[in-house]
């Protein structure tokens, strides 16, 4: 089961992958409204914060999730640079984000984060950031792609880290290795799929 939590001005998807034999849970990109979050695990058993990137309305409340259930939290070597990055002058504030802690250990391409039976593979996904990554579910076809992808939409390669040949080498990646099945829930707003984006996503007609 995934529990998809927007938070912030900015609705930011907190995904909560939960393994539902033994309570078990991951938190993926806690980016504001820590309280929220914390509530919405009422009763699971946290075992670690991982992101797709390192943005700060991504990480914002990594720092006060990380504290509450003292667990590990875990992203890609290539973004910790942006942790401490407020991209805009009072950003930090708008988003209500917290300082970040420095990550325990590092996710790269071709890892897999367990929760309970539920195995999500790391795609590196560079392009919105250096060290942008996807996770994978492929028993139940879901990808969590962060801000690499959106219904309608691509990532920004404008901001910190961005690179426009990087995102879209990453979108190629991830268009011809999923099938079209496939649940993408996007770093915010509405999830779509794989299928959709490539029939209706006007940002991809040149890129795929």
């Amino acid at each position: 089961m995934i529990k998809v939590v927007p938070v912030g001005p900015l609705s930011v998807n907190c995904s909560i992958v939960v393994d539902e034999e033994s309570g078990e849970a991951l938190i993926i990109d806690p980016g504001s409204e820590g309280e929220k979050i914390i509530e919405s695990l009422n009763g699971l058993k946290p075992k670690a914060i991982v992101n797709t990137h390192g943005h700060i309305d991504h990480v914002g409340q990594v720092g006060v999730i990380k504290e509450y259930f003292d667990i590990p939290f875990y992203l890609h070597k290539e973004d910790v640079f942006l942790l401490k990055d407020e991209i805009w002058q009072g950003f930090g504030s708008y988003v209500g984000a917290v300082p970040c802690p420095e990550p325990d250990d590092y996710i790269k391409d071709g890892d897999t984060v367990k929760v309970g039976e539920t195995v999500l593979r790391v795609i590196h996904t560079p392009g919105h950031t250096p060290g942008g990554c996807c996770f994978y579910i492929e028993e139940k076809e879901i990808l969590i792609a962060g801000d690499l992808l959106f219904k309608g939409g691509i990532g920004r390669w404008d901001l910190p880290g961005g690179n426009f040949e990087d995102i879209k080498r990453s979108l190629k990646r991830i268009f011809s290795m999923l099938p079209d099945e496939t649940v993408v829930i996007c770093g915010h707003n509405e999830e779509t799929t794989i299928g959709d984006e490539k029939r209706f996503n006007p940002f991809l007609r040149e890129m795929l």
